[in-house]
């Protein structure tokens, strides 16, 4: 089955991925999103698309149930795309993804993390100074909302933490923070290992955070014990 996983990851668009492909493979690598560039740091990877269907990506919104047995995923990537999800959902797409994956699995989360300045700074915001949207999310800002798939909320360490203390890692697993702005607004920049789950806007590798050095998004993994 492995092998027959590789060739078909092989065939481009010659090939819908589905769930039944994957199921009762060995490792499942699951990727939030469309892979197009930066292959190289996802070839074990399976995209989990909201409109691409092929051989790379599985057509599916991860807000809605997995079609798969518990246990079965070594580890999930979520790069840039907890943000575009409305808060109040996010606890139940958490634990759909702490089911899926295998005791010792992982998941490797980056979002945004508001209290940058280079986020803050380019961001709209109401007179008391909070961000209402961020232009360089995507979408648009209409009648005091976020629409067209812009970013729906915005993450800093106390939101963040509040929302994975709902899920089943805070119960029953563990939440392993590297990148953030603490409650006093001072950049956390702890080494991540890029081995487990390449992520670009960090300082390491996107230049307008590198010098001073400092954070840019929240970064941190959800392990399943």
């Amino acid at each position: 089955m492995k092998k027959l996983l590789i060739v078909l990851l092989s065939m481009g668009s010659l090939f819908a991925l589905t769930f039944k492909d994957v199921a009762d493979t060995k490792h499942i690598f699951f990727y939030a999103g469309d892979i197009v560039s930066r292959q190289n740091f996802y070839k074990k990877f399976i995209g989990l698309s909201l409109s691409r269907s092929n051989a790379k990506h599985i057509k599916h919104d991860i807000t809605k149930p997995f079609p798969l047995r518990d246990n079965c995923v070594d580890m999930f990537q979520a790069e840039d795309v907890f943000e575009h999800i409305e808060y109040q959902v996010l606890p139940s797409v958490i634990n759909e993804i702490y089911r899926i994956l295998k005791p010792g699995g992982y998941a490797r989360i980056s979002i945004p993390d508001y209290q940058c300045d280079v986020l803050y700074t380019r961001c709209k915001k109401n007179s008391f100074g909070d961000i209402v949207f961020d232009p360089g999310g995507g979408g648009a800002y209409q009648d005091g909302r976020v629409i067209k798939g812009g970013h729906v909320w915005f993450p800093m360490i106390g939101n963040v933490k509040n929302l994975v203390n709902m899920t089943e890692f805070a119960k029953k697993g563990r939440i392993v923070f590297y990148h953030y702005y603490d409650e006093k607004g001072q950049s956390v920049t702890k080494s991540i290992d890029y081995s487990k789950g390449f992520v670009k806007r960090t300082p390491d590798h996107d230049k307008r955070v590198s010098n001073p050095y400092r954070a840019m998004s929240l970064v941190f993994d959800l392990f399943k014990d």
